[in-house]
């Protein structure tokens, strides 16, 4: 673990916020449809790229059904908490990519049974496994935004730069 340098904090605090908006906005969107906003859902469509949106595979939390099913609410959340994490913490987190794929797995193994017709778990077990992988991908993704923060070196100790 390294300790996370000043403009890396910067960054990495940025790049939180942003997930934090983007979970806000999760949760926030069944409220405000629930609530009358009009156009609340437009911002549906702001979710529709990067999920499936099936009514039946996504969470409701009282106030109507969220923009993204339980998996990506689970990796969204996951990832949240990664980058949350690594900025109070302060600390960049390295670990073997292989964790990533073993905590990925019984998501996958989750998925394929859907793919296969197969029966799969219900929307909260499948939004629990879906919190490891995102927290280990928003570790990961704590540790590139430091990365590409981090000064570079700009001397000119290269042969053949003046």
């Amino acid at each position: 673990m390294r300790a996370i340098e000043v403009r890396g904090r910067r960054w990495l605090a940025v790049a939180t916020t942003a997930a934090f908006l983007v979970c806000a906005a999760v949760v926030l969107i069944p409220i405000a449809e629930h609530s009358g906003w009009p156009r609340a859902s437009l911002l549906r469509l702001f979710f529709q790229p990067a999920c499936h949106q099936i009514t039946d595979r996504c969470l409701d939390l009282g106030a109507g059904v969220l923009p993204i099913c339980a998996r990506c609410a689970g990796l969204y959340a996951g990832g949240f908490a990664g980058l949350l994490m690594t900025l109070v913490g302060g600390r960049r987190v390295h670990f073997r990519f292989r964790w990533l794929v073993v905590a990925a797995a019984p998501s996958i193994v989750d998925f394929g049974l859907g793919l296969a017709h197969l029966p799969t778990l219900p929307n909260w077990p499948r939004f629990a496994l879906a919190l490891a992988p995102g927290l280990l991908a928003g570790l990961l993704l704590a540790d590139a935004v430091c990365e590409i923060a981090r000064p570079r070196d700009t001397g000119t100790s290269e042969p053949g730069i003046t």
